[in-house]
């Protein structure tokens, strides 16, 4: 029976739910219901608190073992090298945008661990083995900045979550979905390009829910804001462009607030915050590769094989300005700008598409994703009769939550869109199941064209994780919204579901943390599922 609101007591407007104590949308009753203290337990303060509780803990899962182990794993090899050319100064191309590779060098250049040593092997090639890295070489600065993003990302997840709610607490408790994700701790503080990402689009998700929040038009400059998150999202990997799908979503639900009989007034107001999302998105790749070909002026050299690969690929322009003959232009920038894309067109042509007949193929299919099918294992280290693994693996818990979530959130859309059942919940809550289950089946499309063209990983669903743990926020609170016994109770079940997380998470972390085990004590982390073939 549809959920109707009573006429003798008008439904405030969203912004005012938000600080009613009986907001269908969660009260905010935040860490504690003591009302004698509620001078000293400011909301300021509440929210304070939280966001130091998330960050130490945090920090404690992304940051403090960010040198574990001190070795080379899987695309470090790549990116190490890509970061000390920027330090050195030298031009180069590469497979993915500069932005997140920019900062992996920025961290390395803080850190200062690795300055006193000969690293010059690491400019002359695009990959670099282990057993070639310089003697004593240190992964502090390296991998600080992708950790530190990492740990950061977190407090955006929470403020995602917090505006989804509207109660701190719950949010709160909800971001363990973030926190104990396996997968993230063992992938995201690597020096790898993920959590600059992951922070970059979270900062989007959020600031698209506060705009969709708001119950007046929004202005240009709030449609530019978007647009630089999504673009800088983009800028560290390509695949970020998913996220430009939320600007017709909330234009659409924002033109609903404007007189839709004066069309004038409406092709107005498109014209200018549509320009103002594309001028800014330009803007911000120019500033991007601006940043990007200013520290980079020395001319790759010829005598080596990242040197001559770049060279190969460079206009006439572009290495004219490299030899010192013009100056850094809007016109140059363009033209690198070019030459970069065209670059990483060509490279990922190269690269080979999936074959799941080979033997011991560790990519797969983005329908395989949500199944948390076919984890990897970067390396081991055997000593003792004990072996210490770095795999990718998640946290079950969280992602069948995910999966279950996505498939409740398409049984729901098909029977109202489809069936012509009214809506027994939230109607804004249903709303953004809608959207956010579109963004997510965008982001599949875009990953099944991908697959047909380059082979693809388990992590490359991240961002679709992420997406994922969203709509299980929606879909808990739609649920509360049916159901009365679960709304008298949603602080208790949330805690046991953020209790499980946890143990889940606790339970794979020696595969995240390459804590030596046996080969029983490995075994037994294959009791739901295979996630790792264990040595003997």
């Amino acid at each position: 029976m549809p959920i109707k609101d009573k006429k003798t007591k008008p439904k405030p407007p969203f912004t005012q739910m938000a600080q009613h104590p009986t907001s269908p949308v969660g009260s905010d009753t935040t860490l504690s219901n003591d009302h004698s203290g509620s001078k000293l337990f400011t909301p300021v303060l509440r929210t304070a608190l939280c966001h130091l509780l998330i960050l130490c803990i945090a920090l404690m899962c992304y940051v403090v073992h960010l040198t574990e182990p001190p070795y080379l794993f899987w695309d470090e090899n790549y990116h190490v090298t890509s970061a000390e050319r920027y330090l050195e100064g030298i031009a180069q191309f590469e497979p993915h945008p500069p932005l997140g590779l920019m900062l992996i060098a920025t961290g390395e250049a803080l850190v200062g661990a690795n300055k006193n040593i000969d690293k010059r092997v690491l400019v002359a090639t695009k990959q670099i083995k282990g057993d070639d890295l310089p003697k004593g070489f240190s992964f502090a600065g390296m991998r600080l900045m992708p950790s530190l993003f990492a740990a950061l990302g977190a407090l955006l997840f929470f403020g995602l979550l917090y505006e989804l709610t509207q109660n701190r607490l719950h949010a709160l408790l909800l971001t363990s979905l973030y926190l104990f994700e396996n997968a993230f701790v063992v992938h995201l503080r690597a020096v790898h390009l993920d959590s600059f990402q992951l922070f970059f689009s979270l900062a989007a998700l959020w600031n698209f829910v506060r705009l969709w929040n708001s119950s007046r038009p929004l202005h240009w400059w709030q449609y530019a804001l978007l647009a630089l998150w999504c673009t800088l999202a983009s800028l560290v990997k390509i695949n970020g462009v998913v996220l430009f799908l939320i600007f017709p979503i909330l234009y659409f639900k924002d033109a609903q607030q404007h007189d839709a009989q004066r069309a004038v007034s409406w092709i107005s107001d498109f014209a200018i915050k549509s320009g103002a999302a594309l001028a800014a998105t330009v803007l911000t790749t120019f500033a991007i590769f601006y940043v990007h070909a200013s520290i980079s002026r020395t001319l790759p050299s010829a005598d080596t094989a990242a040197g001559k690969q770049d060279l190969e690929n460079m206009s006439p322009a572009y290495r004219t300005f490299l030899e010192r003959h013009t100056a850094l232009t809007p016109g140059m920038v363009i033209t690198i700008t070019r030459d970069y894309f065209r670059f990483m067109d060509k490279d990922h042509l190269g690269v080979p598409k999936l074959d799941v007949t080979k033997p011991g193929e560790n990519g797969s299919h983005p329908l395989h994703w949500p199944l948390h099918d076919k984890t990897i294992n970067y390396r081991w280290d055997s000593a003792d009769g004990k072996t210490s693994y770095v795999q990718l693996a998640g946290n079950q818990v969280s992602w069948y939550l995910g999966l279950t979530a996505v498939l409740l959130s398409l049984v729901l859309i098909v029977n109202h869109r489809v069936f012509a059942m009214p809506l027994r919940g939230s109607k804004r809550t249903y709303q953004l199941i809608e959207a956010f289950t579109g963004l997510y089946a965008a982001f599949m499309l875009l990953h099944l064209w991908i697959i047909t063209q380059r082979v693809m990983y388990l992590y490359h669903y991240f961002l679709g994780l992420i997406i994922s743990y969203v709509l299980a926020v929606l879909m808990w609170q739609y649920l509360c919204d049916i159901h009365p016994l679960l709304d008298r109770n949603r602080k208790p079940l949330l805690t046991c579901a953020a209790g499980a997380i946890f143990l889940s998470f606790w339970f794979f972390l020696p595969l995240s943390n390459h804590w030596p085990l046996t080969h029983d004590e490995c075994e037994r982390r294959n009791v739901f599922s295979r996630v790792v073939d264990c040595n003997q």
